[in-house]
């Protein structure tokens, strides 16, 4: 299991499953750090990302793992659709219209990236992979926004910006 706890956004936002609506996405899951949380929730969860080599996927055999490439202009998952889809600390933006197809009506995407103003704290620094301000609402605004954030992360003690991040809850229209 990923050792690496899962974002405190993703945690106090994501819905509970029932045997009806389980269906969860991991987009760009990285080491899998939400993909086990999900898993331990009870959602069935499918997580891609485009290196699973430094990822347990042993650890949870029920986690439907596929690595592929989301950047090549295919959409790996054809017209799959899910409950939930959430995406973490990734950005590309052609990839909008695919996460709007893929959540199921009445569904949920919780979504955190970093935006613009990280470029002064670290990486990433490149505007490719920089939400600007208000994109997210922008780009989901026909959907209903459940929640909303975006400015500087600070410690736990409050005392430094870690990073500069926006962050979205919306629900798609049933």
């Amino acid at each position: 299991m990923s050792s690496q706890l899962p974002s405190n956004w993703i945690t106090q936002h994501c819905p509970t499953p029932n045997p009806a609506r389980n269906q969860a996405l991991d987009l760009a899951c990285g080491k899998g750090r939400h993909s086990f949380w999900l898993a331990a929730q009870g959602w069935q969860v499918t997580a891609i990302d485009r290196d699973l080599s430094q990822t347990d996927t042993k650890t949870n055999p029920t986690i439907n793992w596929i690595e592929a490439d989301l950047e090549t202009g295919h959409w790996p998952l054809g017209d799959q659709q899910f409950d939930l889809i959430i995406v973490a600390n990734y950005l590309h933006r052609p990839l909008f219209a695919n996460l709007r197809a893929a959540v199921r009506p009445g569904g949920t995407l919780i979504y955190e990236t970093f935006m613009v103003g990280n470029e002064a704290i670290g990486r990433p620094r490149s505007p490719d992979f920089l939400l600007r301000r208000d994109e997210l609402t922008d780009a989901f605004a026909d959907w209903d926004i459940i929640a909303h954030q975006q400015g500087p992360v600070y410690t736990v003690n409050g005392d430094e910006i870690t990073a500069t991040k926006q962050s979205i809850v919306a629900q798609k229209p049933s």
